[in-house]
């Protein structure tokens, strides 16, 4: 469980680390033997919710760094690697939050994966209560 976990977590922040470099006008997805769209889900000519221009250029690095930022941290406590235990159900939330906000404005189709594994880590924590301790 610990290792689904982790990948779960490193996956999330990737998927929202993508927001930084979306995909430019023109430029072809990524092959499908790397997961294509399925990993890199941000395209700029994407109709966002907010318009083109200084709120969607602060609002995009702030919400996927602050969601990626979270995410690693968590799975540095399943590593071991100095981030307090107790942090885990926190920053998993606060992960998912920021996740589902920087989606929200970004949202295609392609939202839907990202989106999926957040519930998915939401429900580790909510509905499984899932801790650091019982997963090392």
């Amino acid at each position: 469980m610990r290792v689904l976990m982790l990948v779960m977590l490193f996956l999330a922040a990737h998927l929202n680390l993508t927001a930084l470099v979306p995909l430019q006008a023109g430029q072809p997805s990524p092959p499908w033997w790397v997961g294509g769209r399925l990993i890199w889900p941000f395209a700029v000519q994407t109709n966002t919710l907010l318009p083109p221009g200084d709120a969607l250029n602060t609002a995009t690095p702030l919400l996927a760094i602050g969601s990626a930022l979270s995410f690693l941290l968590a799975a540095f406590i399943l590593l071991r690697w100095g981030v307090p235990a107790a942090w885990f159900p926190w920053l998993i939330v606060a992960g998912a939050i920021l996740s589902l906000a920087l989606q929200a404005v970004w949202f295609t189709g392609w939202a839907l994966p990202p989106l999926l594994l957040d519930a998915a880590l939401l429900w580790a924590v909510f509905g499984k209560e899932i801790t650091a301790r019982s997963l090392l």
